[in-house]
């Protein structure tokens, strides 16, 4: 190979970027006006053509590379400078392509909002308008109009059918209600409501002036009881009994009545239960008075003097009016005392000016012909103050002149009753909700009437499923007969139900409870149902459990090894005698060694006590199996193995040694495993309960061992950590047994009952 060159003069490196575009130089490595830093970026890289590309500014990008001499010495640094005329294009250009993308959106998105408007929002906002107009309305007889053939024009003529519905159903109902009352405060019977206890709750006018019930009375809880003789009393408690028991009218009973008057009248009382979803509140009735009409005249004599009275005594406001000039005639002191006048400012004044709301002209029982009845309504006292009542306007002949006998009743008591039965619900409600135990309600054969939610949860059972079966269908079997003797004898003695049972839940698991109730009586004081509570005592009952079984194991553990000690120290005191007795050294050596293996046997034997006696001796509670584990892997870091945890955030209840357990099971692993690398933990759910599966990669267990291994005393250390394992586990009814393939590993699965394991949600 030929290599032909010269050296290059001082003036030779320059000459280059004076004849060249880009513009080139040469510096040599010694060259002040190299950039700093570029001669060792250069010889950093470990390619042969090294090469260093840089942006000097938007408009020049340098370029440079090591020049090597003839012997592959580095001998002068090239560098190139080139105008980025691409680049500055390519910035133009994505310019205006920006520019053209945001008009074109521009004006698609004004043309789309103007198309929206036109054809969407206009209509609904046309729709929404009429709507509310109807709405603010109290006529509902305008319709919506909306012209067109699509969705808003068929939404339009769905929102007229309904309101068509509602015009028809408010007419109805008015006037189902209007023939009601004109029923109601027409008939000459005494029309009634009360509860169940026989309170009333609402009379008509004839009843009211009969009986002398004022709102005000009404209001206070005022019995049907008060107005009968004695020897009626109980007759009427047991009639309201039947009636609220049977469900149907009754025939009809006659009682004596104490009139207001404190005279007497005999009467026929009809009575009906009133339902509120399939449940009897209360009862509706009529009473007729079947008086010997002879008395009649003295009765009318009578009645004029009781009006009188009436009319100065009641509670209720009582206004006689001139139907003609609509001038006070008279009233009374409980109108004087609601409108806050005296009687001379109101006798012979206008009703219009004094406390009408209406204007003169308006009256609606004169002037519009309306019937003004049990009407709520609003008052005007003279302070200016408006007053809810109950409002009546009767017309009346008065020495024949035709006048309004007009009666209005406080109607304040009454909303503030409401208001406060209204948060009383509320409040029962809320405490049933809230209720950490079950809350129940029977009838008298044992059949659910009530539940609130809790007891729901406890038992898996929903009220629309237990719907006409006794409540002790779901206790278990064994414990049925138990508490429904128990109930029985506790229903004798008048005491409160308590016992303890368990309930099977839909998905056969079983919890323990602790039923608390009392009976329920009617006004006949026989028993109508019972009502209670439940709560879960199925952990108490759990570690009851726990506490016996462990009490048993540690006593037979104790007595097995105290028996096995005894042993050894037997034969410990055989081998002493025997090493005293020889008087060969080499008998005697032995004979120590012995000695020596016996004491390590009474060693590892209190040892075991020492652990064994922890079982059991804490009440179990629920431990994140994750979490366990985990802890115990942190003990195994200095072995190469790999434990592998795929459990999800699941609880079992088991003894605090659970940690124990599972350091035994890897303990054993390491021990026995040989070719082990790996352990992982991972669940399966069967019908059985939750099964947690710790499997290896170690040799396995030979099927005769599979068994013995639990056992106490088997195994090459010291025979004792599997045999914990399943006695810490069976504290709580968890069964542990190896089902591995012997060569392909151990598989120890520990089988979980349901009802000690629980999965927790985030």
């Amino acid at each position: 190979v030929v290599i032909m060159g010269r050296y290059l003069a001082p003036q030779d490196p320059a000459r280059p970027s004076l004849v060249t575009d880009p513009s080139l130089h040469i510096f040599t490595l010694d060259d002040p006006g190299i950039t700093p830093g570029i001669l060792e970026e250069l010889k950093a890289q470990e390619f042969k053509n090294a090469r260093i590309t840089r942006a000097l500014s938007a408009t020049e990008a340098e370029g440079y590379t090591l020049i090597r001499d003839i012997y592959g010495n580095d001998a002068a640094i090239l560098q190139i400078i080139q105008y980025r005329d691409i680049f500055q294009q390519g910035l133009k250009n994505t310019l205006n392509y920006i520019l053209i993308v945001l008009a074109a959106g521009l004006l698609l998105g004004v043309a789309a909002l103007f198309m929206i408007d036109r054809l969407i929002l206009s209509r609904i906002m046309d729709l929404s308008c009429q709507v509310s107009g109807i709405g603010n309305r109290t006529d509902i007889s305008h319709r919506v109009c909306l012209a067109g053939n699509d969705e808003f024009a068929d939404l339009a003529q769905e929102i007229n059918r309904m309101l068509d519905t509602i015009e028809r159903t408010q007419i109805g109902l008015q006037a189902s209600e209007n023939r009601f009352r004109d029923l109601a405060e027409l008939l000459p019977q005494i029309i009634f409501d009360m509860d169940k206890t026989g309170r009333f709750l609402y009379i008509n006018h004839a009843g009211a002036d009969l009986l002398g019930i004022t709102e005000e009375r009404i209001r206070n809880g005022t019995n049907i009881t008060e107005f009968l003789l004695p020897d009626d009393v109980g007759r009427m408690e047991r009639g309201i009994g039947r009636v609220l028991d049977g469900g149907v009218t009754s025939a009809g009973e006659v009682f004596s009545f104490c009139r207001a008057d404190k005279t007497f009248m005999r009467a026929i009382v009809f009575t009906a239960p009133v339902h509120r979803e399939n449940e009897i509140i209360g009862l509706r009735g009529v009473i007729v008075d079947i008086t010997d009409r002879l008395k009649l005249e003295e009765a009318l004599i009578e009645s004029q003097e009781y009006l009188q009275s009436l009319l100065w005594s009641v509670r209720a406001g009582i206004m006689v009016i001139d139907a003609t000039t609509h001038t006070i005639i008279d009233v009374n002191p409980a109108a004087l005392e609601m409108i806050g006048a005296t009687t001379d400012q109101l006798v012979n004044q206008s009703c219009h000016t004094v406390f009408c709301p209406d204007a003169p002209g308006q009256c609606p029982v004169t002037d519009n012909g309306h019937v003004i009845e049990n009407m709520e309504t609003t008052l005007r006292t003279r302070d200016g103050r408006t007053i809810s009542v109950i409002r009546y306007i009767v017309p009346v002949m008065l020495q024949g002149r035709s006048c309004l006998l007009e009666t209005f009743i406080d109607n304040t008591p009454r909303k503030q009753i409401e208001q406060e039965l209204t948060m009383s619900r509320e409040r029962l409600s809320g405490i049933l909700h809230a209720s950490p135990v079950g809350v129940f309600e029977t009838a008298g054969d044992g059949t659910l009437a009530y539940v609130n939610e809790r007891w729901e949860e406890m038992t898996g059972l929903p009220l629309e499923h237990m719907n006409g079966r006794r409540w002790t269908e779901i206790l278990h079997p064994v414990d049925r007969g138990r508490v429904e003797r128990e109930f029985a004898q506790k229903i004798q003695q008048h005491g409160i139900i308590k016992a303890e049972a368990r309930f099977i839940r839909p998905d056969s698991t079983v919890i323990w409870v602790f039923i608390q109730a009392i009976p329920l009586y009617d006004a006949d004081q026989v028993i109508r149902g019972f009502t209670g509570t439940i709560t879960d005592i199925t952990d108490r009952k759990r570690d009851e459990d726990a506490i016996q079984l462990a009490n048993k194991k540690l006593n037979l553990m104790n007595n097995i090894t105290r028996h096995d000690i005894l042993n050894t120290i037997t034969g410990l005191l055989g081998c002493v005698d025997m090493a005293k007795a020889t008087r060969l050294d080499n008998e005697r050596l032995a004979l120590l060694d012995e000695i020596k293996d016996l004491v390590r046997v009474i060693q590892r034997q209190i040892a075991f006590t020492r652990e064994y006696q922890e079982v059991g001796v804490r009440l179990p509670v629920w431990q994140n199996v994750t979490e366990v584990i985990t802890r115990t892997r942190e003990n195994f870091r200095s072995f190469d193995l790999s434990i592998v945890i795929d459990l999800q955030n699941m609880e079992i209840y088991a003894d605090p040694l659970l940690e124990k357990v599972f350091y035994n099971l890897v303990d054993n692993a390491i021990r026995y495993g040989d070719t082990l690398t790996m352990i992982s933990f991972f669940f399966q759910i069967s019908d059985k309960g939750l099964s947690i599966i710790c499997q290896d990669d170690g040799v396995g267990i030979e099927p005769r061992a599979k068994e013995r291994i639990f056992e106490r005393g088997v195994g090459r250390n010291t025979g004792m950590g599997l045999f914990l394992t399943r006695e810490i586990l069976g504290i709580t009814g968890i069964t542990i047994q190896e089902n591995g393939v012997f060569g392909k590993g151990a598989r120890f699965e520990i089988l979980i009952p349901r009802g000690t394991f629980r999965f927790i949600h985030e």
